[in-house]
């Protein structure tokens, strides 16, 4: 009883339902008004409501004895849907069978027809837009801040740049180098032995005069590229 129930609100609210209601009860002049006003101009999105509507209307016709446009509204909706399955208890024998026969006889027409129905629709082509110019702006001078002269290399002054970074470079590896050998020769207690101590303190001093000679460098690599002017725009001469 329930699945009665809703099987009968829903066929309500479908836009079909007000056709399928007078054709079953027998209003066939309104079961047809209300169909082609469904159907013309299309008013069903769903291909299977699409589908149902032509093959409800081909019956309505069907017994208005109309037989030429009810086999023309046979074909549409099986176009729309070949596999449709006609429900015998709304459809009588007879159309059921006129159905078939329509099926068979027109195949052709039928998979012409589903074929335009399946025909893409065309797009027109995309709008091709202007090509954005966006304006170069010169490399920040918070470049110069970073070592090895990347600031400079970043300008455009790739000599300096080359120069400082050769040097700077080279010191701070020897820097490092006398730092790790220094302290690799001290002892557990944080001393150096009498042997090794010579040794150390070149490394020492070689450690120390790396450092200064990379800060140094790195400094003037800093304010040389904060008090230079900056190098002309090639593109604005």
């Amino acid at each position: 009883m329930k699945t009665a129930i809703v099987a009968l609100l829903l066929a309500a609210s479908s836009p079909l339902g007000p056709a399928r209601e007078a054709y079953q009860s027998g209003d066939l002049p309104r079961a047809r008004i209300e169909l082609e006003a469904l159907l013309q101009p299309p008013r069903l999105s769903n291909p299977q409501e699409l589908a149902e509507a032509h093959l409800l209307l081909s019956a309505t016709l069907h017994a208005q004895e109309a037989l030429p446009r009810a086999e023309q509204e046979a074909v549409e909706g099986l176009a729309l849907n070949p596999d449709a399955k006609l429900d015998p208890l709304l459809y009588p024998p007879d159309f059921i069978a006129f159905v078939e026969r329509v099926n068979v006889q027109h195949r052709e027409r039928i998979t012409r027809r589903a074929a335009e129905h399946r025909r893409p629709v065309l797009l027109p082509p995309p709008a091709i837009s202007a090509p954005v110019l966006v304006e170069s702006r010169p490399a920040s001078r918070g470049w110069y801040l970073v070592p090895f002269g990347v600031g400079h290399f970043a300008h455009g002054q790739r000599s300096k740049g080359a120069v400082l970074a050769v040097g700077q470079g080279t010191t701070f590896a020897v820097s490092a180098v006398s730092l790790g050998v220094a302290l690799s020769l001290r002892g557990s207690d944080g001393r150096y032995s009498a042997q090794d101590a010579p040794t150390a303190r070149a490394f020492n001093v070689s450690y120390l005069v790396g450092a200064y000679a990379f800060a140094a460098l790195y400094a003037y690599g800093v304010l040389d590229g904060m008090l230079s002017s900056p190098p002309p725009n090639p593109d604005n001469p």
